[in-house]
């Protein structure tokens, strides 16, 4: 029986997505300029063609991951602050998850930290603003901030230099859980020796994260 219109937009939403984190891998590997369609297509345990079927060439790929990303960053982001709860309780459990991201897949801070310096590669001056995605990643941060403002749950201040210093600390603090897992690692530390040893730093980047909010 033939597919349906619906299966087959299924299938190809599918394979994109492998492709795509498979390039995340090959990327944060061997950076944008030694990256190459064939090593992606390897990662994905996909046929070269088919790579170059979903894609004309390595810098469409690389832009259309760069726009999943960031899209998909920003829509996580809406959707955690969009939640009920205390406005504290809200952004703890927001840096936790992020740092948590770390520990659970290493290669996608990687990503976060390497491809704004690789972006001139994909977009022509002028051609997309990183600020604007700034802008739009922070609003739901800031809404929160401005409701426990008024709820009294938080100190008061200006909100959108409040949520800019909370996320400057929770990537501040993705950073250092990335260089002491990478350190560890090279010690042989695994398993949950290695879980024993992230989780107090984890916790003192939670915790250092919200401490802003409170008066």
């Amino acid at each position: 029986m033939p597919r349906t219109k619906e299966q087959n937009e299924e299938i190809r939403r599918q394979r994109k997505q492998e492709i795509l984190r498979a390039a995340i891998h090959v990327y944060v590997d061997k950076g944008y300029a030694a990256s190459d369609m064939g090593a992606i297509a390897d990662r994905a345990g996909l046929a070269h063609g088919l790579v170059f079927y979903y894609f004309k060439n390595k810098k469409n790929l690389f832009r259309e991951l760069y726009e999943f990303m960031m899209e998909e960053s920003r829509r996580n982001t809406a959707a955690h602050f969009e939640q009920e709860g205390s406005t504290l309780d809200l952004f703890r459990g927001y840096a936790r998850s992020v740092c948590e991201r770390v520990l659970d897949n290493p290669a996608i801070p990687r990503f976060y930290a390497r491809i704004g310096l690789d972006a001139h590669h994909l977009y022509e001056p002028g051609e997309i603003s990183p600020f604007d995605w700034v802008k739009s990643f922070m609003l739901p941060m800031i809404a929160a901030i401005e409701k426990g403002i008024a709820r009294g749950e938080i100190r008061p201040g200006d909100a959108g230099l409040m949520a800019m210093q909370f996320w400057g600390s929770v990537s501040q603090g993705m950073t250092y859980l990335e260089q002491a897992r990478q350190e560890l690692d090279a010690q042989g530390t695994e398993g949950a020796a290695l879980h024993e040893r992230l989780t107090p730093i984890l916790d003192q980047v939670v915790e250092s994260s919200v401490a802003l909010f409170k008066a």
